[in-house]
């Protein structure tokens, strides 16, 4: 066989398993340089060592309910961190909730004005609107649409009903 015949058969990685490892390596040398062992972290997130020592290889992803936790943990800058962690490790998430923030007008009227004032207070009471909760436009649209079309749970049976 020459040289030029050789085939690898390791597998390729994708762009996505590549920065995976990239994030993986960035928070082991973060911990290493505060001199935090892996164990200390683990401790605190509530995790076993191998499933942090597996996210430090890019084996496993930092998962989508706990990225603000290892943003702690890790003492790094939440927004910046957490915008990393969506955009390579959860970029559906990420993508679905760039589009809602694009398309939907409430949305990005609130997320708006919570980002262009400089008083911390303010900017914690307008905050609420990004989270608008039980009161928010879109949920009484979901709840008018349930109410319009759910079928009746007793009573006689209408047009449709199987």
């Amino acid at each position: 066989m020459t040289e030029d015949s050789v085939v690898d058969l390791a597998p390729v990685k994708t762009p996505e398993q590549l920065l995976k490892e990239e994030i993986g390596l960035y928070l082991k040398i973060v911990r290493e340089t505060q001199g935090k062992p892996l164990r200390w972290v683990a401790q605190k997130l509530g995790c076993s060592s191998s499933f942090i020592s597996q996210i430090e290889k890019g084996d496993a992803s930092i998962p989508l309910d706990r990225v603000l936790d290892f943003s702690l943990a890790y003492d790094l800058p939440v927004p910046e961190f957490v915008r990393i962690v969506f955009v390579t490790m959860h970029n559906d998430t990420y993508r679905a909730l760039m589009s809602i923030l694009e398309n939907d007008p409430e949305m990005a009227n609130a997320a708006n004005r919570c980002h262009t004032v400089a008083d911390p207070k303010e900017r914690a009471k307008r905050r609420k609107a990004l989270n608008p909760g039980l009161s928010s436009k879109s949920l009484q649209r979901m709840r008018e649409f349930i109410l319009e079309n759910q079928k009746p749970t007793y009573g006689k049976s209408v047009a449709g009903d199987s």
